[in-house]
């Protein structure tokens, strides 16, 4: 299951709707403050299916009940919280995105300060353990960081070999290599 796009704005939302501050959501889930607040500013995400965004649910489910709030049901806050996208699967993302890396012998600490993350952050989303909330941008950047070193002649090779097009001067390597991070090979 992945997640939302909107996963920071729909978490305020809910916050909104039920008239609660971060510290009430923070104290009934169990989840520290500081935790809560990087999940509302779109900062971190809890894990898919981990316990973190169990007690975030239930939480919320808690204080929805306590608030006798309709609507904020267990589903309906599993929904507005949790997507499944097929264009986002990022395991796929991840291990492209581990290849590359690979291949082409990238240097992680540019490719972080390129992509304005923290070195640490981006060696946690290569093992997995976390992913970026705006896959988007993350494969868009990464894209875009390929397409600045392309401007050498042999690191344009390899990439093109690796991602399977022809060289040419015409060739879009940010938007091929972007393509190339979602797709199944």
């Amino acid at each position: 299951m992945l997640y939302n796009n909107n996963f920071g704005n729909n978490l305020c939302g809910i916050l909104d709707r039920l008239g609660c501050s971060r510290k009430d959501l923070a104290d009934e889930s169990g989840l520290s403050r500081a935790s809560i607040s990087r999940y509302c500013n779109s900062q971190r995400l809890p894990r898919s299916e981990g316990r973190s965004l169990e007690q975030l649910i239930t939480g919320i489910v808690n204080l929805a009940e306590k608030l006798q709030a309709d609507g904020l049901d267990r589903k309906t806050v599993e929904d507005l919280l949790r997507v499944t996208d097929k264009k986002d699967d990022f395991e796929v993302i991840r291990n492209n995105f581990n290849l590359l890396t690979q291949q082409l012998d990238v240097n992680y600490h540019k490719l972080a300060g390129y992509l304005n993350y923290d070195p640490s952050f981006l060696s946690r989303i290569r093992s997995g353990s976390r992913r970026p909330f705006d896959v988007e941008h993350f494969v868009n950047g990464v894209g875009e960081y390929a397409s600045e070193r392309s401007a050498n002649p042999q690191f344009r090779k390899v990439l093109c070999s690796l991602i399977g097009v022809r060289q040419n001067k015409n060739l879009d390597i940010s938007k091929e290599v972007s393509s190339w991070l979602c797709e199944k090979h």
